[in-house]
């Protein structure tokens, strides 16, 4: 029988959920993505060299693991085709293992000249990689999914499409289709393309990859300042085609602070030296874009939020290593968004510091849900499990 885990984001994603799948994938049969597109930027460490996936699931370094991309994606296939280079240039034979769901859609170069001729994504502060227009035309019916590459008439297709847009924006100039994108469409045709449902039924260990985080939810985060797909358990369910019922574990990814990058409400936002020095200690850049990210206090408020509306059945808490040396640590507990209301906590020398101890017992009085693993650096290696989930000991 079918039983899919799920790694989510409880924050405004870059919560290092690839470094999460990367250490417990071998358990798996196949690891999914089931929502968002090259907007997401999972940094990985193979061999102590540093790796940015954004397309290809994080359980490809694991030479039994097989990796779909599936139907809720917006797949970009000149990424597609760098990543998969990469790939290659590190020893991999990716192409083997990696599977296309067949109704995923395609980000087409239309959509990315869209977000740079639109003043819309400039105001939300959207990384410009066309995942918005690729999922609008989705949304209107209009948008060409993975299976569209088989027909005879798919580039005539695609011209249709880029008219239709370059109509509205007549004083900019046509949008230039690189050969770079049509061997990414070339890749595309060579690799294993499935209906989702169908091809997952084959197996009873999944493990499903949420990119972003649930505040970036086009229906539960901070609207208008979200990321245009489910970032929430509910893209687990349309992005691969699964019954609720398939779902066991979930398992939800929070940093020991917070951080966002882009626009949008802030409530735990702090600025001068400890800001500075979690954008120092924790490399707070943007994986995709680069930016440096705002950072601020662990908002209990945001994660009890969560937590509720994911079902969270256990926590793994990122980058508790970076607040090593700080002489206390803030956590919001309560108040409105406008007037956070804190609790004070003493900080920790090291991970086996009995004031990190309090820390994390203090977390998991307050969420109500176990603190089941904790990332103590970027490294695979670097990852402690401090309790199994209940369905391993039933």
């Amino acid at each position: 029988m079918l039983r899919v885990d799920v790694v989510l984001g409880l924050q405004w994603g870059d919560e290092g959920k690839g470094k999460v799948v990367d250490a417990i994938a071998d358990r798996y049969a196949v690891v999914a993505r089931f929502q968002g597109g090259p907007n997401a930027g999972h940094t990985l460490y193979h061999k102590g060299q540093k790796v940015v996936l954004h397309q290809v699931p994080s359980g490809i370094f694991h030479p039994e693991v097989l990796c779909l991309i599936g139907d809720g994606v917006v797949l970009d296939p000149e990424v597609l085709l760098e990543e998969i280079e990469g790939l290659r240039r590190l020893g991999l034979s990716p192409e083997a293992r990696i599977f296309i769901g067949e109704r995923a859609h395609l980000i087409l170069p239309v959509h990315r000249w869209l977000e740079n001729v639109s003043p819309e994504g400039e105001k939300i502060g959207t990384t410009k990689r066309g995942i918005g227009p690729a999922y609008a035309d989705r949304y209107a019916r209009r948008g060409l999914c993975v299976k569209a590459i088989e027909e005879a008439d798919f580039e005539r297709q695609v011209k249709a499409l880029t008219a239709y847009h370059e109509a509205r924006f007549p004083k900019h100039s046509p949008v230039k289709y690189s050969d770079t994108f049509w061997e990414g469409i070339a890749l595309l045709r060579n690799l294993k393309r499935v209906a989702t449902h169908e091809w997952l039924s084959n197996f009873s260990e999944v493990l499903a990859e949420g990119s972003q985080g649930t505040m970036l939810d086009i229906f539960a985060g901070t609207y208008p300042y979200v990321t245009s797909s489910h970032t929430t358990i509910a893209g687990v369910l349309s992005g691969l085609s699964v019954p609720p019922q398939a779902i066991r574990e979930i398992y939800g990814v929070t940093k020991a602070y917070t951080t966002r990058v882009g626009e949008g409400p802030f409530p735990t936002e702090i600025e001068g030296e400890v800001a500075e020095w979690l954008q120092s200690r924790g490399q707070e850049r943007g994986s995709t874009t680069g930016r440096l990210r705002r950072c601020g206090w662990l908002d209990l408020v945001a994660l009890r939020y969560a937590v509720k509306i994911n079902g969270v059945t256990c926590l793994a808490l990122t980058k508790a290593d970076v607040l090593c040396g700080l002489p206390e640590v803030k956590v919001r507990i309560d108040g409105p968004d406008t007037a956070p209301v804190y609790s004070t906590l003493p900080g920790w020398h090291s991970l086996t510091d009995p004031s990190f101890n309090h820390f994390l017992q203090f977390i998991e009085q307050e969420l109500g849900v176990p603190v089941w693993g904790i990332s103590t650096g970027p490294e695979r290696r670097d990852w402690i499990e401090r309790s199994i989930p209940a369905h391993k000991t039933s």
